[in-house]
């Protein structure tokens, strides 16, 4: 015989199983997220949660009955879509003048009523998402936040 003993070649053949053994369980080890699949994959994350997107201060002339007044107003868009930021700075000019027109139109009494906050965000809201729809700009805007309204 090449080994000569055959308790030598009986240990051989164990320790030759043994590092195959080995070898093979580091193997499928190695390769089960792609065997397995499923947990060991990774996945990206989607964040659904909501961003803010303050928009620059408006100065806006608004009538009175006596004379003008003038509305500082700033304010932020809340979303959760994933291309907000883009599509809200290409878009800007379009949501400025649709906001601008929409509080020219009011009455200064109107915009000096706090109980008409709530009812002036939904109005934006509803005008911004509407306008933003009409141009092709898929977002979903989930409110339109007042930051700072002064009124002169």
């Amino acid at each position: 015989m090449a080994f000569g003993n055959t308790s030598t070649s009986k240990k051989m053949t164990i320790s030759l199983l043994i590092i195959l053994w080995t070898v093979s369980i580091f193997w499928i080890g190695w390769q089960s997220p792609s065997i397995i699949g499923g947990p060991f994959i990774a996945q990206e994350k989607q964040d659904n949660s909501a961003k803010f997107y303050p928009l620059d201060r408006f100065v806006i002339s608004v009538p009175g009955d006596k004379f003008p007044h003038y509305l500082l107003l700033e304010l932020a868009l809340k979303s959760r879509s994933a291309n907000v930021t883009s599509t809200l700075s290409e878009a800007d000019p379009l949501v400025r003048n649709s906001l601008m027109k929409m509080f020219s139109r009011k009455h200064f009494d109107q915009l000096n009523d706090s109980n008409q906050l709530e009812g002036l965000q939904l109005e934006a809201l509803a005008l911004l998402s509407d306008v933003l729809k009409e141009n092709k700009y898929e977002i979903e805007l989930d409110e339109v936040l007042f930051t700072r309204m002064v009124i002169q």
